[in-house]
């Protein structure tokens, strides 16, 4: 068995960042939900937003704080869950922009970024998804 190859350093720097926006994601999801219901008051048909969108931003904040772990060990796991949490944070990024929110376009930018870092050849070795880096020797024909 090949020992595990050296974590690359933009993993590393993907896997503090990742804990960081989960624990803001959990934060600010937490604080909508537990705002919507001061929202019914004023405008009842905000409250179901704000809770849906709290729920959102919770499960992605959740999700992003468990692979940024997941990331610092390589686990396949954590490599997979972030795949998904790029495409949920695309996927919400086109309906923030389609909404209004112009200044989605940057997150956007930066989630199809890491989506297309997460599948370079050397970030996939590293957390067990793609062949080896270490060329194997050629079988001759005699």
């Amino acid at each position: 068995m090949q020992p595990k190859p050296r974590r690359p350093t933009g993993v590393t720097i993907l896997g503090i960042l990742s804990i960081l926006a989960g624990l803001g994601g959990i934060i600010v999801g937490a604080a909508a939900l537990g705002l919507s219901g001061l929202v019914a008051s004023t405008y009842p048909g905000g409250a179901a937003v704000a809770a849906v969108i709290g729920a959102i931003l919770l499960i992605i904040g959740i999700l992003e704080l468990v692979y940024g772990i997941g990331f610092f060990g390589g686990k396949g796991w954590a490599w997979t869950l972030a795949m998904i949490g790029s495409i949920l944070n695309i996927v919400f990024g086109i309906v923030s922009i389609v909404f209004g929110s112009v200044g989605s376009i940057f997150g956007l930018i930066i989630s199809i970024l890491i989506l297309y870092y997460l599948t370079r050849p050397h970030v996939k070795v590293f957390f067990g998804k793609g062949g080896s880096t270490i060329a194997s020797p050629m079988p001759t024909q005699g």
